[in-house]
């Protein structure tokens, strides 16, 4: 029941930060158990203030491009 709430939240969350639903969380979602650990690291991750967040989004896109990501 609290995995379920806690699904919706980050649903909820992720719609209104981005404006809309989109296909990798709606994957991930299927799995709470994957979901809200790898939620819960992408908040810490960019409430960090270690590196910068210019440096932060160029980690993604490369990471994204190495495992050929079409997000």
């Amino acid at each position: 029941m609290l995995k379920k709430l806690q699904v919706a939240l980050i649903r909820k969350f992720a719609r209104k930060r981005l404006g809309k639903d989109i296909a990798p969380l709606e994957t991930v979602a299927t799995h709470p158990d994957v979901l809200i650990p790898y939620s819960k690291f992408s908040m810490a991750l960019e409430k960090t203030n270690l590196v910068p967040a210019k440096l932060k989004v160029l980690g993604q896109i490369r990471a994204a491009k190495l495992v050929e990501c079409p997000f």
